[in-house]
């Protein structure tokens, strides 16, 4: 405009001009955020009034010559290597209006003029002379290359390593003291959102402590199970899960279950929907490695994928896998080990009976409480509108500093729950064959003491530890009614086969020969319809079964054969023999390999109760 201009030159950012505070634009009640921009790599430098990338170079006179590549603030913060992407670049983009993104771009997309610019695009980074903002990403990472090591991208949450001196969360790596940046994995970028933290401390203590009432210990020991689950990894069981079920709706379990999310995050994204595919169920599990599983509404799966739900989270590990592109294996994380509450409106083990005989595998590794009414619905649904409308809006406060508790004194957080585990095994008088619950309830009982102590619930520690006791003993009681007879699995084989049995008087009563052919024909009480699988002979009581039919039915539900068949010559004088199964009949047949189940004294009629 003026020849005075020629002269002028961009002010270059000094590094009190780099120290930059970013207000949180979408999150109410959230302290801003400070960012250290480095000092870009020569020849470029960052202008010191509105940011923006700039090159400095000589022109054919030698005199400086300043170009904008970038109006906003970019840079790359690190490298990492992935295990399945290879080298990525983690970038930081500020822009005026949005606030601050911070993304990972592949090295393979750097080199590439097409796949850069779709890189930048999708990421809003709008500019006409892409190659030159390519050219001044490459001279980054050729720098960092040079002076730093590539960090190892974490593709899990939770605790890093076996001596649990620092944990993922999010885009943070948590430790004693303080907390560094960690970059998004493949695995991890989808989450990363979630954990940004959204409210105050006292505001969250507000909400977690609406259930310091009579009678929510359930709601309590649901909220609790959050703290708890990070403790996983100093006990010996990969997985302890509780599922709370009731026909009833607006019981406030899912609601529970929202806080208990909201300890690390935003529970929209944290907690899971039962209707996702297994395989998908199983990958969340992996990247969430020790932070709290919550599953809501589980009341539309069949009994073998609630099975095989059960058996897969106590294992720590998802199934292995090929990749969709090539004849190799997933790379699986490793084994998690946490906590997991699933809500439903019925009871999941009764679910599971409906597809196997007795599921005690199952309830070994999964306690189940019923939901109940605490709330009149009419006088008090203000108090809940609030209550649920909080839960969901104040989250991701309380996670970090209740981690560098653990840290800061992990020997007594171990000695605790020693002692927490001690109290409960006596008070339940629990077992080897119930440790995944001895386990689970420990750490979230030892979870809920660690938070009261920070003042993070104020719940009673005596009506607490009061309803722990009682949730496992209610479920001792529940396992031992699965416990089946000898005569419950005969009862269900015979009811289940009902229409394919032949039911017939015996052959061999002396009657007198007649001489007609007749003699051996005996009309029988009730003919099999398609298939034959066995004969009870009904003035006899005896049951005459194909082995082979019995062996299958078994396997399906899950029975040992061996152990039911000398439980059948203990309590029923069963033994194995030939017989000629369509005896009496017109149908003539040879001998069949059968199993014989004298019935003759099961006419005692007993008190189910008793």
């Amino acid at each position: 405009k003026s020849p005075i201009s020629l002269g002028g030159s961009v002010r270059e950012a000094t590094e009190e001009d780099n120290i930059v505070e970013v207000p949180a634009l979408d999150l109410p009640n959230t302290p801003t955020t400070t960012y250290v921009i480095p000092t870009y790599p020569k020849p470029y430098f960052r202008g010191a009034n509105n940011g923006g990338v700039y090159i400095r170079t000589s022109n054919d006179e030698g005199e400086p010559d300043e170009e904008l590549i970038y109006h906003n603030d970019i840079y790359i913060v690190s490298r990492i290597v992935d295990s399945e992407l290879g080298e990525l670049v983690v970038i930081r983009l500020h822009l005026p209006q949005d606030g601050v993104r911070e993304f990972t771009v592949p090295l393979t997309a750097i080199t590439s003029r097409e796949e850069f610019r779709k890189q930048m695009s999708m990421q809003g980074v709008a500019v006409t002379k892409m190659d030159k903002l390519m050219t001044y990403m490459t001279t980054w990472i050729n720098e960092l290359q040079a002076t730093t090591k590539a960090d190892l991208a974490r593709t899990q949450f939770g605790w890093t390593d076996d001596t649990h001196t620092a944990f993922v969360l999010g885009n943070q790596e948590v430790t004693a003291n303080g907390v560094k940046s960690n970059p998004p994995s493949k695995a991890t970028a989808g989450l990363m959102s979630a954990f940004k933290p959204k409210g105050t401390i006292e505001q969250w203590k507000e909400m977690a402590n609406f259930y310091n009432r009579d009678g929510f210990e359930l709601h309590q020991y649901i909220v609790a199970s959050a703290f708890g689950s990070p403790l996983m990894s100093l006990m010996p069981i990969a997985c302890s899960s509780l599922h709370v079920h009731s026909k009833e709706s607006g019981l406030g379990k899912t609601t529970a279950m929202h806080v208990g999310a909201s300890v690390w995050g935003n529970p929209k994204t944290l907690v899971v929907e039962a209707q996702d595919t297994n395989n998908s169920l199983m990958l969340r599990g992996e990247v969430y490695k020790n932070l709290p599983y919550y599953i809501d509404e589980l009341t539309n799966a069949e009994g073998k994928q609630l099975s095989d739900l059960i058996y897969q989270l106590s294992s720590g590990r998802q199934r292995n896998r090929m990749t969709g592109s090539a004849n190799t294996e997933r790379v699986r994380g490793e084994p998690w080990s946490l906590l997991s509450i699933s809500t439903g409106n019925t009871s999941v083990l009764e679910r599971i009976s409906s597809f196997k005989n007795a599921p005690k595998a199952e309830a070994a590794r999964m306690l189940e409480t019923k939901a109940v009414k605490l709330f009149d619905e009419t006088k008090t649904k203000h108090l809940t509108d609030k209550h649920q409308q909080n839960s969901q809006n104040i989250y991701g406060v309380v996670g970090v500093p209740y981690l560098q508790y653990i840290m800061q004194n992990l020997d007594r957080v171990i000695n605790l729950l020693q002692e927490v585990q001690q109290k409960l095994d006596e008070g339940a008088q629990l077992t080897a064959q119930e440790r995944h619950w001895s386990a689970g309830s420990t750490v979230n009982v030892a979870g809920f003491i660690l938070a009261n102590e920070l003042g993070f619930l104020e719940y009673n520690k005596e009506n607490y530890f009061r309803y722990a006791i009682g949730l496992l003993k209610e479920n001792k009681v529940t396992a031992n009614d699965m416990i089946s007879s000898a005569a419950d699995v005969l009862n269900d084989f015979v009811h289940e086969h009902w229409g394919s049995i032949l039911k017939i008087r015996s052959t061999d009563d002396m009657r007198k020969q007649q001489g007609n052919g007749m003699d051996d024909l005996v009309i029988p009480d009730s003919d099999p319809r398609i298939k034959l699988v066995g004969r009870y002979e009904t003035d006899v009581k005896k049951l005459y079964i194909i082995p082979k039919v019995l062996k299958s039915w078994c396997a399906k539900q899950q029975i040992n054969y061996g152990s039911l068949i000398e439980d059948f010559k203990t309590n029923f004088k069963g033994k194995a023999m030939k017989k000629f199964l369509t005896k009496g009949t017109p149908t003539e047949m040879p001998l069949t390999h059968v199993f014989c189940v004298d019935c003759s004294g099961v006419g005692i009629e007993e008190d189910a109760e008793t």
